[in-house]
């Protein structure tokens, strides 16, 4: 018998991301001996990564999750011996919100989406962040169910400082225009769409940095 998937967060990160993760990995490597050029830089991306992320489910608790070589581990404690690079406060509504879209679409089964899963751990954003702490509160503003909603990031610290470098808002109904790949967040930002305030400097210097990789990869099929 196989068991429905939570939306409860932490329980589908516990629970179901970790198969969920494997299974993408397994399609990547498939493909990237096949020849896929985008395949193996996938991989080569997240690959080499060892590094864990503590995410605060608003609400509901924390959960760590630790990606070695590939491979990742899902905790309600830290990991012992992998840094915290990534730290989370997250709205749990939000996140079963996200997780019961993502299911009632199969967006779960598609393939793009479980090799996806496998970027969470990304080599190139460590080594365009260098080392440099970068924290940001992003508000995804006139959520049709919750309203405005806030997330809070940190790259390189142990905790969220009171206030961040910087802050991003942007209307629920742009992010939906990204997540269908009918617009990408540089348009928006160029678009006066993308608002943000504060030091994001860094955050700009690593988008496009990013942005161009992801075109190089994509050229190369």
């Amino acid at each position: 018998m196989v068991r429905a998937m939570s939306q409860d967060p932490i329980a589908f990160l516990k629970e179901q991301f970790p198969a969920l993760h494997a299974k993408g990995f397994a399609l990547l490597e498939e493909k990237a001996a096949a020849g896929s050029a985008l395949a193996q830089t996938m991989l080569a991306n997240a690959k080499p990564v060892i590094g864990q992320a503590k995410l605060d489910f608003t609400g509901a608790g924390t959960v760590y999750v630790a990606s070695r070589e590939g491979q990742v581990e899902v905790s309600d404690d830290e990991i012992a011996g992998i840094d915290i690079k990534i730290v989370a406060e997250i709205p749990a509504e939000a996140a079963e919100l996200v997780l019961g879209q993502a299911m009632s679409e199969n967006a779960l089964e598609d393939e793009r989406f479980l090799m996806g899963l496998t970027q969470v751990a990304s080599a190139e954003l460590e080594q365009a962040l260098a080392g440099r702490e970068m924290t940001c509160d992003i508000t995804i503003a006139d959520e049709p169910e919750l309203g405005d909603v806030v997330v809070r990031l940190g790259f390189n610290v142990r905790e969220l400082p009171a206030n961040p470098q910087f802050t991003a808002r942007i209307e629920y109904d742009d992010l939906e225009q990204v997540r269908e790949g009918k617009v990408n967040a540089q348009q928006l930002f160029m678009g006066g769409k993308l608002r943000m305030t504060g030091d994001y400097s860094i955050a700009i210097q690593i988008a496009m940095q990013l942005a161009m990789k992801a075109q190089q990869a994509a050229a190369r099929g």
